[in-house]
């Protein structure tokens, strides 16, 4: 789960550079691309919300203090691939 944004960075830098041998050009490619570029930022906002719901889960069980490790690690991640998408958005040639 952690990968998925570096991935979508490799593969817009593959394609900056030409490192993917011509893959950005194809159909198969793009599609590749789009599929990332939806399914990155919905996953790792599943990936939030379920840390979150643990973490409470977890305080609410041990009567602690909520833990905010792996909610602000999936937090980071999350706004991580939107500012990829963000980023891929404001490059787009149409």
């Amino acid at each position: 789960m952690i990968f998925l944004p570096q991935l979508l960075i490799l593969l817009i830098v593959g394609a900056r550079f030409d490192l993917l041998f011509g893959f950005n050009r194809t159909d198969t490619g793009f599609n590749t691309l789009l599929f990332l570029f939806v399914l990155v930022p919905t996953i790792t906002l599943i990936w939030l919300i379920v840390e979150i719901i643990i973490s409470v889960r977890v305080a609410k069980r041990q009567n602690k203090a909520m833990s905010l490790l792996l909610p602000g690690l999936a937090l980071f991640f999350f706004l991580e691939s939107l500012s990829i998408d963000i980023f891929m958005l404001l490059h787009a040639r149409m």
